[in-house]
């Protein structure tokens, strides 16, 4: 049984950067927090695609260990669609957003995913996260993204979903849009109501901030002489962050394997458990943005993310207990 689901899109992606530029590529909210996770282990997926999505691109995507059940496939429709272009600063510019099957997207969760104990709702319609929410109320742990699209436009139910949610992941222009305050941290702890518990702040090339009502953890990220294309590395940082809360969610460092860590035995929601977690989404998040799409990130072994992490520790001063 797979712990963790994985709700978002799937998507071909047509993009430009500084770097270079991909006409027709894999992406999608679904698909980098997929790849980022299955690092770690496998994983639920629920998305919808169209006919014209090729099955390598499933069949890749199971190989990584995503079950793909949940990917309903509507024969006659076509796949979401985006593209856009970077500047040197790395901020995205949008060009063309296709909707086309996503409008039809109903989460009804296949039964083999309802165990599922921790969830992360990637940046989708806020009523479709509170479905998918509604069909899990014994997960240990749920998060959600989200956007200013649905906070100009459903901030009401937005808020009331975000309420269902354990964390929330979102940056700091959307933050300071949803709840009206210029101060971050005022900001998130505005937001600490109902099962939320944690705001974790995506602050790009300055690192990532997790936000609870009596503590605050830090990383910054990891530095890198070439950043080749940025999206999705948000959804990556936060398919980083679940798995590991998913995998080793009693207090553990990075470095404990499973067995000790379960010895601990401690919540999911332990605090150090959480810092970990920050680490791991922050490095996972630095090698999707060394390649196009998730192209770097599907090289990535294990031993790759362990490297970069004890040079992350020599440059940060992070200590992973």
């Amino acid at each position: 049984m797979n712990k963790l689901l994985i709700v978002g899109t799937l998507a071909y992606d047509a993009l430009r950067t500084p770097y270079g530029e991909r006409p027709r590529i894999l992406g999608g909210s679904g698909l980098h927090a997929a790849v980022a996770a299955t690092l770690d282990g496998p994983v639920n997926l629920l998305s919808i695609v169209g006919g014209d999505f090729e099955k390598k691109y499933l069949d890749f995507l199971t190989k990584r260990g995503a079950d793909t059940r949940g990917v309903k496939i509507i024969p006659d429709g076509k796949t979401f669609a985006w593209s856009g272009f970077y500047e040197n600063d790395l901020n995205a510019h949008s060009l063309q957003t296709d909707l086309n099957v996503l409008t039809q997207f109903d989460p009804v969760l296949p039964p083999e995913y309802l165990a599922s104990e921790y969830v992360f709702c990637g940046n989708i319609d806020p009523e479709l996260q509170g479905k998918v929410f509604a069909q899990l109320p014994e997960r240990k742990f749920g998060a959600l993204d989200t956007m200013n699209f649905w906070i100009s436009g459903k901030k009401t139910i937005l808020l009331e979903v975000i309420a269902q949610a354990d964390l929330l992941f979102i940056n700091d222009a959307e933050l300071r849009q949803l709840t009206g305050e210029p101060n971050l941290l005022k900001a998130a702890r505005a937001l600490l109501k109902g099962r939320l518990k944690y705001v974790a702040l995506k602050k790009g090339e300055n690192g990532a901030l997790l936000i609870s009502a009596d503590k605050i953890a830090a990383v910054p990220s990891f530095p890198l002489s070439e950043v080749t294309d940025p999206t999705g590395a948000g959804d990556s940082f936060a398919g980083g962050f679940m798995s590991y809360i998913a995998r080793h969610g009693c207090r553990a460092g990075l470095s404990l394997p499973a067995k000790a860590c379960r010895t601990h035995r401690r919540p999911a929601t332990d605090w150090t458990a959480l810092r970990q977690a920050l680490v791991y989404g922050t490095l996972t998040a630095s090698f999707n943005v060394q390649g196009f799409g998730c192209e770097r990130l599907a090289e990535v072994t294990k031993a790759d993310l362990a490297k970069r992490l004890e040079l992350f520790r020599e440059i940060a001063g992070v200590c992973a207990e």
